[in-house]
C-alpha cells in the first residue's frame, strides 16, 4: 500500500535495499514474540504461528481463524499495526489512471471496496476502465443472502421488493448461479442505479471470472481463486500496460499491494492501492493479514 506520504507499504517493515526489518517492525516482532533477523526467518515464525490452515493444508478463511494468544495488549498491537501501515486510511496520490481495480471479497468487504473506489471518483479522480476481479467462489449462504448484500451495497429496505427499483429482478437474472463474481456484477448494478449521474455515465468495467481450482486431495472441495489467480486470468487477456489503482483498504491492503504489485510490475504496470481504515477486527485477523503480507514480500523478492 501507498501512503499519502508516497511510501510504498512493504518499506514500512522492510528497507527499499535490504531484507531487514525497520526498527519500527522490529519492536512490534519483539511485542509480539515473533523471532528472527531477517525476511525469511520472520516470515517463518509468522506462517507457523499466525497462517492459520485447515486439515487438507488449505488457508482457512478469515471467517475461519481460531482465536490467538498474544502477550502484547490488543491496544499495543493496533498502536504497532497503524505504525506500521496496516490501520489507517489512505488516499489516491494522483488525478488520473489507466484501471482501477475492484478486487473480489466476501460481500461486506467486497461493498467497502467499490464504496471507495465511488467516493474517489465523485472527489475527482479519474481512469479509463474498472477492472473487477472477482472468481467462482461460491457465495456464502449464511453471510451473503439477499438482504445481506443489500445492506453491504447500500440497499434501503423499502426499495428492496419495489417493482420500481428492481434489484430483486436484477439478482435473479445476475446470481444464476450464485458466485462472488455475480454478485460483485449485481453489485456494480446497484451502483450504477444508486450512484450519481456522474459516476453512472463515466465509470465502465470488465468483470473477470476466475475458475475455482482442483481440491488439495482427491475426493475434497475445490478450492476457491484468490487474488494471484484473478490477477493471472486478467493477464491472460494482454491488457495494455498503465497505472493502476486498486481499491483496497486497511488491513488488508498492504498484502493485496504486494499481490499485484508481484505480477503486474513484470508486465509494465505501475499499482497505488487506497482505501478506507481498519474495522475493529480479532486479533488473529490483524495478524493473519502481517504474516499474509510478510509472506508476499519475500516472494516478491525471490528469497
Amino acid at each position: 500500500m501507498i501512503g499519502s506520504n508516497g511510501i510504498r507499504g512493504s518499506y514500512y517493515l522492510f528497507g527499499v535495499d535490504h531484507n531487514f526489518p525497520t526498527d519500527r517492525f522490529a519492536n512490534f516482532m519483539s511485542d509480539v514474540g515473533i523471532p528472527g533477523v531477517d525476511l525469511a526467518d520472520i516470515d517463518n515464525a509468522l506462517q507457523t504461528r499466525f497462517f492459520q490452515k485447515n486439515p487438507d493444508g488449505t488457508p482457512k478463511e478469515r471467517w475461519e481463524l481460531d482465536k490467538v494468544q498474544v502477550s502484547c495488549p490488543p491496544e499495543k498491537i493496533r498502536e504497532h499495526l497503524a505504525y506500521c501501515g496496516f490501520i489507517n486510511e489512505t488516499r489516491p496520490i494522483s488525478k488520473a489512471y489507466t484501471y482501477a481495480a475492484w478486487p473480489g471479497a466476501l460481500v461486506t468487504r467486497a461493498a467497502v471496496r467499490l464504496d471507495d473506489l465511488v467516493s474517489a471518483w465523485n472527489n475527482g479522480v479519474r481512469w479509463e476502465k474498472t477492472i473487477v476481479f472477482g472468481g467462482k467462489r461460491p457465495l456464502q449462504t449464511d453471510k451473503e443472502d439477499y438482504n445481506q448484500c443489500c445492506s453491504a451495497f447500500g440497499v434501503k429496505e423499502e426499495e428492496r421488493d419495489s417493482l420500481l427499483s428492481h434489484f430483486r429482478e436484477a439478482w435473479e437474472t445476475f446470481l444464476n448461479p450464485p458466485t462472488e463474481l455475480t454478485m460483485m456484477e449485481w453489485g456494480w448494478f446497484v451502483s450504477t442505479i444508486e450512484g450519481s449521474s456522474d459516476w453512472r455515465n463515466g465509470a465502465n468495467a470488465t468483470f473477470m471470472d476466475a475458475p475455482m481450482k482442483p481440491p488439495v486431495k482427491e475426493g475434497g472441495q475445490p478450492i476457491r481463486p484468490n487474488t494471484e489467480d484473478t490477477i493471472v486470468e486478467w493477464l491472460k487477456g494482454n491488457p495494455k500496460p498503465g497505472s493502476m489503482l486498486l481499491s483496497s483498504g486497511a488491513p488488508y491492503g498492504m498484502a493485496m499491494d504486494e499481490a499485484f504489485q508481484m505480477l503486474l510490475e513484470p508486465h509494465g504496470f505501475t499499482v497505488e492501492t487506497f482505501g478506507h481504515s481498519a474495522p475493529d477486527l480479532p486479533i488473529e485477523n490483524l495478524m493473519r493479514e502481517v504474516a499474509g503480507t510478510v509472506n508476499h514480500i519475500r516472494r516478491a523478492r525471490k528469497l
